[in-house]
């Protein structure tokens, strides 16, 4: 049995219902990427252009200051390094003092706000200047008279030491040495004249005085020993004992000026 053929007027197409829903998504997909490219244009945007801005332009400054300063080493020369570190520690020390007198300033306003009071005396309290010279003048005869007492007891003080002679000593012509510590005095000579004790030997006058006593016939050589000179008068000594000079010793008590006038008297 033969079928039936199908009536064409009955099949339906879906071609115009896909092509609105491509169509519908094409503009909502748009739409969503116009919106997406408007939030971009933000302010956080823009910060970050800007930033990128300001560190490539930092960057290039960095590069053209890194060129002057090794175009100003090469100018310099070797020295360049220490000239930059005497640069550095010089701008280190005025940046320190400038802020030393900014402190300073601060401390001069600070004692300008303070006010000072100058009490108000009574004018009879007040020294008229005529009281003021004439105290003045009773407190310098006063400086003068003690002035005077001190020099007259220091006068006082500096007692005189004799050396007397005595014994055989009138039967030679002494020449008198004082030994004290450290140094000796020679008193042969006016004014007498002090010869530390490392000296003596090289000593021209003391070394003519040593020659004049061993060529001399009564001559001798008299050490006059304080307390604290006894190390002095041995090494003193011995320049005389080892060129067999003649030689005697006095002690002397005290710390009073020697006196020699008796025995320029006795001569």
């Amino acid at each position: 049995m033969a079928r039936r053929p199908r009536d064409n007027d009955d099949d339906i197409s879906l071609f115009p219902f896909l092509s609105i829903i491509a169509s519908v998504i094409g503009v909502l997909t748009m739409m969503i990427a116009t919106l997406a490219l408007a939030q971009m244009d933000t302010k956080d945007v823009a910060l970050i252009d800007e930033y990128e801005s300001t560190a490539r332009q930092l960057t290039e400054e960095e590069a053209a200051v890194a060129e002057l300063q090794k175009l100003i080493d090469d100018r310099i020369g070797p020295d360049a390094a220490s000239v930059r570190e005497d640069l550095n520690k010089n701008e280190k020390e005025l940046t320190q003092l400038l802020k030393e007198l900014q402190e300073v300033q601060k401390q001069l306003k600070e004692q300008e706000k303070v006010r000072v009071v100058i009490p108000q005396l009574d004018p009879a309290q007040r020294e008229s200047v005529a009281s003021m010279q004439s105290e003045l003048k009773a407190i310098e005869e006063e400086l003068a008279q003690l002035e005077k007492e001190l020099s007259e007891r220091e006068e006082a003080s500096q007692t005189k030491t004799s050396i007397l002679p005595s014994g055989s000593g009138v039967n030679f012509t002494p020449h008198f040495v004082e030994c004290a510590a450290g140094s000796i005095v020679m008193h042969t000579v006016d004014p007498p004249k002090l010869i530390r004790a490392a000296n003596m030997v090289n000593d021209k006058d003391f070394i003519a005085l040593l020659e004049t006593v061993a060529n001399g016939v009564d001559d001798s050589v008299v050490f006059l020993i304080r307390g604290d000179g006894l190390s002095t008068y041995y090494a003193a000594r011995k320049l005389c004992t080892d060129r067999e000079i003649r030689n005697g010793k006095l002690p002397v008590i005290g710390n009073g000026r020697i006196d020699l006038s008796h025995f320029a008297n006795k001569k």
